[in-house]
């Protein structure tokens, strides 16, 4: 894979407060994170979260090295992971969160609308290269596969998901984060870019809203999901998602009814995983794992691991 950016790591806070916890969470669960912790200190004033974004990889390190409390990826520890951390006086505890989409975003003059698994794997592997092998109607040009960073969760779900031990081909390259995957798919219709669908449905208006209103609104949320409002934002985010096809004939877009019924294919879990329950690691892990920690997420169009919710239908590709 063509490296063109170094992993890009940020931290939610300068200082580091005495009664904090430290962790590490791939980028491309961002907009899920950031949430989660802005309500939480809402609602423990005296808690802060000191968060770091990077890749998959680098967040599993920190944990294993003992550099962080708690990272939030895109699976669980192996076996021997959880053997090792236990050999360092840990005792790790981990808990599906969500379920993520993976969603496949062109600029709008794409003309292409969807892809099956075979293809998206082929034109990973570089063995299609040009979109007009795609579509006839399509434009003559390289496809260009643009990914968030090496090591990211995205890189590994894409190679062990669709490419079954083959490499990723020539034409895949890494732009540092999921932000400018986006931006770089804005800029120039022969890109395709790979990132989670919550970067698509995050409202900007919403972000906006302190967090006490957030979390006073969770007290008389419902458990139905919006289906409409959020593929309204989906379809408003400047870009548009190809429908992927997992037996060539019917194609879905990353809609969360799709992600539910099993309809969309392209879908993984993300854990949350901690080195030790106690302080303020144990009541971070406590809320997102709890009804409000998973209404948030259900309100950034992907799916609570635990909360009951009632899926509105859409209408069918």
């Amino acid at each position: 894979m063509a490296m063109a950016a170094a992993t890009a790591m940020t931290s939610c806070n300068d200082k580091k407060p005495s009664n904090s916890m430290e962790l590490a969470c791939d980028d491309s669960f961002r907009n899920i994170i950031e949430q989660e912790i802005e309500v939480f200190e809402y609602r423990y004033p005296n808690n802060h979260v000191l968060c770091r974004y990077t890749t998959q990889k680098e967040a599993l390190d920190s944990l294993m090295a003992g550099k962080v409390k708690a990272i939030v990826i895109g699976r669980d520890l192996t076996q021997a992971e959880k053997d090792k951390l236990k050999s360092m006086k840990m005792t790790p505890r981990s808990q599906k969160i969500a379920v993520d989409a993976i969603a496949l975003i062109v600029n709008k003059e794409n003309p292409v609308e969807k892809l099956s698994m075979r293809e998206i794997g082929n034109i990973l592997s570089g063995e299609t290269q040009r979109w007009i092998d795609v579509q006839p109607d399509a434009p003559d040009r390289r496809i260009n596969i643009i990914l968030d960073s090496p090591g990211s969760s995205l890189a590994y779900y894409m190679q062990d998901s669709l490419l079954n031990g083959r490499k990723f081909g020539p034409n895949v390259s890494t732009v540092g984060s999921v932000a400018k995957v986006f931006e770089a798919v804005k800029k120039d219709p022969a890109n395709i870019g790979i990132i989670g669908v919550t970067w698509l449905t995050s409202d900007l208006k919403e972000s906006a809203i302190a967090a006490g209103e957030i979390s006073e609104n969770l007290k008389n949320d419902t458990t139905a999901v919006d289906g409409v409002a959020i593929n309204n934002r989906l379809e408003q985010s400047g870009v548009k998602t190809i429908g992927v096809m997992r037996d060539e004939f019917v194609a879905y877009r990353p809609y969360q009814q799709y992600i539910y019924d099993g309809s969309y294919p392209l879908t993984r879990p993300i854990y949350m995983i901690v080195g030790s329950i106690g302080g303020v690691t144990g009541r971070f892990y406590t809320f997102v794992g709890g009804v409000d920690g998973q209404r948030l997420i259900m309100r950034t169009g992907i799916l609570p691991a635990r909360v009951p919710i009632d899926i509105v239908e859409i209408g069918r590709e």
